[in-house]
């Protein structure tokens, strides 16, 4: 069972989770030593390819036992399937950069989190396949478009070994639905808050704040998903000035009453 947040490093953290006097380089080994979660996502791979020396430094900080989900570039993601053409260039580069934690065995998952706009039709399963057949990690698919909510989908993930990713989010318009589902060995779950005020900025998007009667609910598809699952993962994306981290600090209390959780 891995637990943690969407990103370790946030301007509005500090001084708020984060000691106001702890410096940025500082931040990650801060994140596993003293809160002691065994896993964080990469999101800052997103905007920009990471380099060797960045991903070595990263596993220095950090316990031989501590694993990373990592974000695939927008180039995948946002930008390729517009063409159908896999950014296979942007892949490798990441995929280079990553290998100091592929061969220290730190990397679990890729995250492949599609936009709103990319919904579901049969040139766009045919993008999903394309980019499997570019990456031997395990990956994990994110759909944010309601039209992927397909028994047909979920069919298509298991024949690929592809890991969905559940989700919780606000449902308004046709945001992709809250639907525990495990389509590999892996289980995934993103819980980016209910905040009606989704499509109106990204700072109100992930302001977010998890009740503990909310999150005892949400432990229990945890628990029945990680029974049947070789490797489970927990990540709070409502990052918005620490409540991502307070709420991953309570689900992970209130999965280790059930002897679960990191």
């Amino acid at each position: 069972m891995y637990i943690g947040t969407s990103g370790y490093y946030f301007s509005d953290w500090i001084g708020t989770v984060y000691p106001e006097t702890l410096s940025k380089t500082q931040l990650l080994k801060y994140y596993a030593s003293v809160w002691k979660f065994n896993a964080v996502e990469l999101n800052f791979t997103y905007y920009k390819i990471p380099n060797y020396k960045t991903i070595v430094t990263m596993l220095r900080k950090t316990p031989q036992m501590f694993v990373f989900s990592v974000k695939m570039p927008r180039s995948v993601t946002h930008e390729g399937w517009k063409t159908l053409t896999v950014a296979q260039d942007d892949i490798k580069k990441t995929l280079t950069a990553l290998e100091p934690m592929i061969s220290e065995g730190r990397l679990k998952i890729l995250l492949a989190q599609f936009p709103y706009s990319f919904q579901f039709s049969k040139e766009n399963l045919q993008y999903i396949q394309r980019l499997k057949n570019h990456i031997t990690q395990p990956l994990a698919i994110e759909f944010r478009h309601r039209s992927w909510d397909k028994e047909q989908v979920y069919d298509f993930l298991r024949s690929c070994g592809l890991t969905t990713v559940i989700v919780d989010e606000p449902q308004i318009k046709d945001l992709f639905p809250y639907k525990p589902v495990r389509t590999s060995q892996i289980s995934y779950f993103r819980f980016h808050g209910k905040n009606d005020k989704w499509f109106t900025s990204a700072a109100e998007r992930y302001n977010y704040d998890y009740s503990e009667e909310e999150l005892k609910n949400l432990s229990q598809d945890i628990i029945k998903m990680a029974k049947e699952s070789e490797d489970s993962f927990v990540f709070f994306n409502n990052c918005y000035r620490g409540k991502a981290l307070q709420n991953a600090l309570t689900l992970r209390s209130i999965l280790q009453s059930f002897n679960l959780g990191s």
